[in-house]
């Protein structure tokens, strides 16, 4: 257990043993004898040198007590090498420890794992980038038997195993004064040898903490704020009530960018006002940077930005302002929520619906659920904020807590519905979108074309046998680019070129089927031959400086048609425009994900609320061959009722969340018949519980855990492994990530993890 008082007091025994938990794929704490010269200075939250099998890690006291633990043999106990310093012990708060803790329990992750999460960052600064060989004398000696010292003997035949050498702060890492004396005797005889690096080209410079890193990224848009939005009076006084109250709470907000913003502007204000702290998380880096350098205009506040993007160096000095209570205001990505901010008052997470809210690695926790967990401890506001919330997070708070405001802009045209199902099948631009583009071309006020899929096609077909190229390592079907002239697998990043003719029949009818943004720029150049065509997708903004000049490019009108992906919507850059295109509205509908629908909704909000008002001219057209689902009609109708009512009539007769938990499974490797009789295992055990929970259920309605599959994963083999995976429903997810936790164990005692690996999605936001 972790005490707060225990943490406070050194320890004096002959005796004295400490639990430490170390960053690895392990769920429980390993004890360690108290060295002499630690027992006055040890203390909970220290991170240690610890020997860890044959190598040296570093890890996080989380326990200190005088009694020798009966299950462990005395004489086998290690100590504890040293103390991390970097001019002081460096400690990690207990209550975040109990965060790290409770991630883990609550995504089915050993705690190991979850320990990375409140780690500080290393300067990259302070590593040494050298590099150890074995020298001909050191493998002579090594042939000869030379060498009577365990430690240099290991570390001989190391480096005969590394051609290459080793670098210097890799074996430094986590080691003591007794390890550096071995090889620098080693170095003395000439058994190794140093070979220096090239000297680092930058000039790091220590900067104020309200100095935001520059990036050469997505420009700011601090009129948002500046202008302000139009939200109801009674707003503020309901955040104010909240924060002044100091309890744990949550609202809701569901509002368009300009409303939020000047909203949140408050009430950072507000609490800074009070004395507490704010943390704002959202999903991106680029616009965790806008936001946090509109939020720094008022220079009364300090305030940071941290996100993957920032250089470690910065990243640690930052993580040490925080720590010592230098900084008001915390502006990040969703790893931001464990950092060691002291009296947090507020929590904004804004954009809530954002996929990149969810760690896609282990530990796999949401930072919806994270910023709850961290609100309760802190007695903190959360806020989740959104211009459409999702569904699940609407689910989770009572209607009184949902502050909600016109989601449809006034004067907003009308939408005109183009049947694809009444024009040829290779239709890109049908007829009235291509008149209404030359219209508004004509009178130059931008056009958009919104299709949320890149590349030229969404495959290559052979029009004889039906044969399509997959990629080999991810048996997924190659995306076609004409442009490039290749054939890209989006997952692994695989590019092969394109065959002349089937290999299959021999044929050379190879033909695209689908549409992707290049093939709705080249139609658009074709069209328009004069206009000034810009694309936006992953394919043209590769790297910051590609995106930063194409975002200069969109933000100064030097266009006349925009074709973009979901990347036009995420900026807030775009200016509004005559006429919105939807290509393809249908196009997301498809994918093997219960929220295809939703998604589908926030994206045809986001992008026909791009278009100038009707008063203006302007224009929105949604091509679509499903013009009846529901997903179209409450955008034509601009009724999101129309949308929630039969999504959440479809999620409930299928089971999916809000209505209950749900939790994926995946098993892989790298032999299939391994990975499946492993699946087939996993899930045979989990329908077994589930059958003895049966009557239970049937007398008392109590949890039910229901069990589907193993089946072939959306991307059955994936960088050269083997998929499978299991769902799992529950209305309890704590029931079923207990009885997970147990079946799991099981698991990973009965199949090597080099044969096999076990994952746990709890809550998953990505299906395929």
């Amino acid at each position: 257990m972790l005490a707060g008082s225990t943490a406070a007091k050194p320890f004096e025994s002959d005796r004295l043993y400490a639990d430490v938990i170390v960053p690895r794929h392990l769920a429980g704490p390993f004890t360690y004898l108290v060295p002499t010269q630690l027992k006055t200075v040890l203390r909970i939250g220290h991170l240690v040198c610890v020997p860890f099998g044959r190598s040296m890690v570093q890890g996080a006291v989380i326990a200190l007590t005088r009694t020798h633990p009966p299950a462990l043999v005395r004489e086998r106990l290690k100590e504890i090498r040293t103390l991390v310093t970097d001019g002081h012990a460096i400690e990690i708060p207990p209550h975040l420890f109990q965060l790290a803790r409770l991630v883990a329990e609550s995504y089915v992750a050993p705690w190991g794992q979850s320990l990375r999460l409140v780690l500080p960052p290393i300067a990259p600064g302070k590593i040494d980038r050298s590099r150890i060989i074995l020298t001909k004398q050191g493998r002579e000696a090594l042939m000869a038997k030379q060498i009577d010292s365990a430690e240099a003997l290991a570390l001989l035949r190391r480096l005969k195993r590394r051609p290459l050498g080793i670098q210097t702060s890799t074996l430094q890492r986590g080691r003591d004064r007794h390890h550096e004396e071995v090889l620098a005797a080693l170095c003395n005889r000439e058994w190794v040898q140093k070979i220096l690096a090239p000297a680092a080209s930058r000039n790091l410079t220590s900067k104020p903490p309200s100095e935001l890193p520059a990036r050469d990224v997505v420009p700011t848009r601090s009129d948002l704020i500046e202008n302000g939005g139009s939200y109801p009076q009674d707003w503020e006084g309901r955040f104010d009530q909240a924060l002044e109250k100091g309890q744990a709470a949550c609202l809701l907000v569901q509002a368009p960018l300009q409303e939020r913003l000047a909203l949140l502007r408050h009430a950072v204000r507000r609490a800074v006002n009070l004395g507490r702290k704010v943390l704002v998380v959202v999903g991106e880096a680029e616009r965790a940077e806008s936001l946090a350098t509109t939020l720094a205009h008022d220079r009364a506040i300090v305030t940071v930005c941290l996100h993957s993007g920032v250089p470690n160096d910065q990243k640690a000095e930052m993580w040490e302002q925080i720590r010592q209570d230098r900084v008001s205001v915390v502006v990040g990505t969703r790893s931001a929520l464990f950092l060691p901010l002291h009296n947090i008052g507020l929590i904004w997470i804004d954009r809530e619906e954002d996929p990149a809210l969810k760690e896609p690695q282990e530990p796999r926790y949401h930072a919806r659920d994270v910023g709850r967990m961290r609100a309760h401890d802190e007695q903190a506001l959360l806020v989740m904020a959104s211009s459409h919330l999702m569904l699940e997070t609407m689910s989770m708070e009572p209607r009184e807590n949902l502050l909600q405001a016109p989601l449809w802009p006034a004067g907003m045209p009308g939408v005109e519905v183009v049947d694809l199902r009444g024009h040829n099948r290779a239709t890109v631009l049908s007829p009235p979108l291509c008149e209404a583009m030359r219209e508004t071309i004509d009178r130059q006020a931008g056009v958009l074309l919104f299709l949320n899929r890149k590349g030229y096609a969404g495959a290559l077909v052979c029009r004889d046998c039906g044969w399509v190229p997959r990629c080999a390592s991810c048996a997924v079907a190659f995306t076609y680019s004409r442009q490039k002239r290749s054939l890209l697998c989006h997952y692994c990043g695989v590019v092969n070129p394109i065959p002349d003719l089937c290999p299959d029949c021999g044929g050379s009818r190879l033909q695209p089927i689908g549409e992707g943004t290049e093939r709705v720029e080249e139609e658009a150049r074709r069209r328009f031959p004069s206009a000034s065509v810009v694309r936006v997708d992953g394919e043209t903004m590769r790297s910051p400086k590609q995106a930063a000049a194409i975002w200069r490019r969109v933000q100064r009108r030097e266009w006349d048609v925009l074709v973009g992906t979901q990347l036009l919507l995420r900026a807030d850059l775009v200016p509004p425009v005559g006429l919105v295109g939807v290509v393809q509205a249908d196009a997301g509908l498809s994918l093997p994900d219960f929220r295809a629908a939703e998604r589908t909704y926030h994206f045809l909000h986001d992008a026909v609320g791009l278009a100038q008002p009707l008063s203006a001219g302007g224009r929105i057209i949604v091509q679509t061959y499903l013009p009846s689902h529901h997903t179209i009609q409450a955008v034509v109708q601009r009724n999101e009722a129309i949308f929630k009512s039969e999504e959440m009539a479809h999620r409930t007769a299928l089971g999916f969340p809000p209505a209950l938990h749900l939790i994926v499974l995946h098993v892989s490797g790298p032999q299939e018949q391994t990975v499946e009789r492993a699946a087939q295992s996993w899930a045979a055990r989990l329908s077994r519980i589930g059958e003895k929970q049966a009557p239970q259920r049937m007398a008392d309605h109590a949890d039910s855990l229901t069990v589907l599959g193993p089946a072939l994963s959306p991307v059955p083999r994936l960088r050269g492994r083997y998929r499978r995976q299991i769902l799992v429903k529950s209305r309890s997810r704590e029931t079923a990530v207990h009885i997970l936790r147990a079946t799991l164990t099981e698991l990973e005692k009965a199949y090597p993890p080099r044969k096999v690996k076990f994952d746990v999605d709890v809550d998953p936001v990505d299906m395929w």
